[in-house]
């Protein structure tokens, strides 16, 4: 676990080579080859290191449709909806992670509140 700090660093570079290459228009890619060849080589980069937390025991935690649970999540948001039980996530603003079974980062949530579906009951 000493190195939980620097793989806590570590997801912010991923995070940032995955916003770079879902930054770049498809159809500008398509017309210029210089910036084809940039997005493959983030690309590259960006699965390389997907490789390297698979083999240092870094997951990605995305918990959509899970309930609440505050030791791997962080409640942001409540959000009234008929669709969904109370205490469910039903947004994610931010993947959470961990090495092995340790948080490194909670997964930042918007949960369902359930007072949606309490209003149509009773109505």
């Amino acid at each position: 676990y000493a190195v939980t700090g620097f793989a806590r660093d570590l997801v912010s570079v991923l995070e940032n080579l995955q916003r770079a290459l879902d930054s770049i228009p498809s159809e500008l890619k398509e017309s210029q080859p210089a910036v084809n060849n940039l997005a493959i080589g983030v690309e590259m980069t960006l699965k390389e290191l997907l490789g390297v937390f698979n083999r240092q025991g870094i997951e990605r935690l995305d918990p959509m449709g899970q309930k609440f649970d505050h030791n791997f999540h962080q409640a942001i948001a409540q959000i009234d909806t008929p669709d969904a039980e109370a205490g469910t996530v039903v947004q994610v603003l931010q993947a959470g992670y961990k090495i092995h079974d340790r948080l490194l980062r909670p997964a930042m949530v918007g949960v369902a509140s359930g007072v949606a579906s309490k209003l149509d009951a009773s109505a």
